[in-house]
């Protein structure tokens, strides 16, 4: 079997589309899937069920709307669009639950002794808590953008805004997190 190394995403899904090739979706999945459940999760407000739900009909899409893809954008552009899409019409159909403990404890803790340990955690669950407290609309672009590292340019295009308007809005989202976490501290 040819080595996946050095194929381009786009490369594996037209081996997917064209040949059936099940190696190439497999490498397609190895490559994205834990990013996609992230980024889901961050968007659905840690309910993991349902980022799971999103990520699994995200790939359904890839495989039956494979043939769709135009090259405009980039694979990674396109599958982060289709599950964006997939996390607002599951947000749509099932009111938030208040974010949990346990979505905490996800990270790995990289801080020595316990006190400090206990600190990572209040401080990554205070922030879990001012994200999940954002609109949807501010919560994907600050994920996009800090959780997922996409450039202004990239969100902009898996949001299919300008990016003006992707500055415009992450600024604001960035100010409303910057309060809510300061009068977090202040409390």
């Amino acid at each position: 079997m040819m080595s996946d190394r050095g194929i381009s995403d786009e490369q594996l899904l037209e081996r997917f589309v064209k040949r059936k090739d099940r190696t190439a979706l497999a490498a397609l999945a190895q490559r994205h899937e834990r990013a996609l459940l992230g980024l889901a999760g961050g968007l659905l407000g840690g309910r993991r069920e349902l980022a799971c739900d999103a990520v699994q009909e995200t790939w359904l899409r890839v495989i039956r709307y494979g043939l769709s893809f135009n090259g405009r954008s980039s694979f990674k552009t396109w599958l982060y669009r289709i599950v964006v899409n997939q996390c607002r019409n599951l947000h749509a159909a099932r009111p938030p639950e208040p974010p949990t403990a346990e979505a905490a404890e996800t990270v790995p803790l990289a801080a020595p002794g316990p006190e400090r340990n206990a600190e990572a955690v209040d401080q990554r669950q205070a922030l879990r808590a001012a994200v999940a407290s954002l609109t949807p609309e501010q919560r994907e672009i600050v994920l996009l953008c800090y959780h997922e590292h996409a450039t202004h340019a990239q969100a902009a295009e898996i949001l299919d805004i300008p990016v003006g308007t992707l500055k415009s809005r992450l600024h604001a989202a960035l100010r409303e997190l910057r309060g809510r976490l300061s009068r977090e501290t202040d409390a």
